[in-house]
């Protein structure tokens, strides 16, 4: 896992609607306070809510793929959603690829936990015609962007009885080979006590399909292959949801995510979901909740999203950061060539290419131009990316604050194997959150 932070703009254990009310934060180095965090909220765990009904339905583990996962440059089975979203009584269409071309099912899986299976199967679609659409996808030469433009597959109409949450449409051929399309259901009429982001932008920006080293580009020069484009390497500065999600399909969703998922829902918090372009779209809405949560990796923010959080925040609305390295770039929105808005995500990371000189220019959050460093919301910013090293250990400090309370752990308890990937820091020369406690911190190699 990432390293965790929990930054908290007010006392878990209250609600209490003051402005400018002074938060707590917490700095950890990995995943630990999501554990016990139920035993210290009162309003944790109902007794029933919708997600609590919905877990003590029957689960299923066939949401997961076969051993026959579609590859990245033959594409046997690919496909992306009109959407990362729907409210309940939507409608959603997939757009799907197989190679060649023979027909194919969709089964579509409820993220939760469900006694362990980690999911429901909420319907089955197929076996339907399938065809071979265009590949690759066409590229902007200027921008790097590549966009699809396949013909739609199946529009499914979701219930209005089934609960919001994350959903899989898990997509096979004939010649048994998987994949996976993702997407949220909301549901915008429901008030429950947290609401879970799905980081989507992150998916997008680190989504360089088709991952064949000859024409997938993302917002990373390292990911990017093909051309250089304006950002002055192969690097995008424009990438599109009208593409499927490299790897399994479901992209940075299975290194982060599921796992808390699959905990909070097993705890019975009473949670709704949304995605980051619905915060874009309707950045008020943060506010209605007591806290609203930030998991996994979510580096790409828009200025709605940013200052949808820091009213939320003056609201007296909790705010929790899962993972490292929030906060990090801006990015805008643009609508696809068919007019759907919020399909496009911009991020130049240059204020000198970058067409926008104003306060959404697409360079990081902290550059001077902007001046909003992460740390002024999230207590914390990300210095460093460590690579992908499980050989470090975890020593507990102060024991006795409430993030352990219930774990067993001591002072010196140390948890070997964990897998750190970036170090996240406290700069003493950027203001910092009223009230901070700080219970685990590494010295530094420097």
């Amino acid at each position: 896992m990432q390293h965790l932070r929990l930054g908290l703009q007010a006392p878990w254990g209250t609600h209490e609607r003051k402005r400018n009310r002074a938060g707590l934060a917490l700095v950890l180095s990995v995943v630990l306070a999501p554990l016990y965090i139920s035993q210290l909220c009162p309003w944790a765990l109902a007794a029933s809510n919708p997600i609590v009904i919905e877990n003590r339905q029957p689960g299923s583990t066939g949401w997961q793929l076969s051993s026959k996962v579609s590859s990245e440059d033959t594409n046997e089975i690919r496909g992306y959603a009109s959407a990362v979203s729907i409210n309940k009584g939507q409608s959603i269409t997939f757009y799907v690829t197989v190679n060649p071309a023979q027909t194919f099912n969709i089964d579509v899986y409820r993220v939760g936990w469900y006694g362990g299976t980690g999911g429901r199967l909420m319907q089955q679609i197929g076996p339907l015609k399938g065809a071979t659409q265009t590949f690759p996808c066409p590229m902007d030469s200027v921008t790097g962007m590549i966009s699809c433009n396949w013909s739609a597959s199946y529009s499914l109409t979701v219930p209005t009885t089934w609960t919001d949450g994350i959903y899989l449409a898990r997509l096979s051929n004939a010649n048994g080979y998987t994949n996976y399309i993702i997407f949220a259901v909301r549901d915008d009429s429901r008030m429950a006590d947290l609401l879970y982001s799905q980081p989507v932008n992150t998916y997008q920006a680190y989504n360089n399909w088709p991952a064949d080293h000859i024409h997938g580009k993302d917002l990373h020069a390292i990911d990017s292959s093909g051309p250089n484009t304006i950002g002055g390497d192969a690097r995008a500065v424009k990438v599109s949801f009208d593409r499927p999600y490299s790897k399994n399909g479901a992209h940075l969703f299975f290194n982060w995510e599921i796992y808390f998922i699959h905990w909070m829902e097993k705890m019975g918090y009473d949670v709704t979901y949304t995605t980051n372009i619905d915060m874009h779209a309707n950045p008020k809405r943060m506010a209605a909740f007591k806290g609203v949560l930030s998991v996994g990796h979510d580096e790409y923010w828009s200025k709605p999203m940013y200052d949808g959080m820091v009213a939320a925040r003056d609201a007296g609305v909790n705010l929790a950061f899962f993972g490292a390295n929030p906060l990090y770039w801006q990015v805008r929105f643009e609508s696809s060539a068919s007019g759907v808005p919020n399909r496009i995500l911009v991020c130049y990371k240059d204020q000198t290419i970058d067409p926008l000189h104003d306060a959404t220019t697409t360079v990081k959050w902290r550059d001077p131009f902007l001046n909003r460093p992460e740390q002024t919301l999230a207590g914390v910013m990300n210095t460093a990316w460590m690579g992908n090293n499980p050989n470090l250990s975890y020593v507990v400090q102060y024991s006795s604050h409430w993030v352990y309370s219930g774990t067993g752990f001591k002072d010196g308890t140390q948890s070997q194997g964990l897998k750190v990937m970036r170090w996240i820091v406290i700069s003493l020369t950027i203001p910092c959150l009223q009230t901070m406690a700080v219970i685990r911190c590494s010295r530094s190699r420097r």
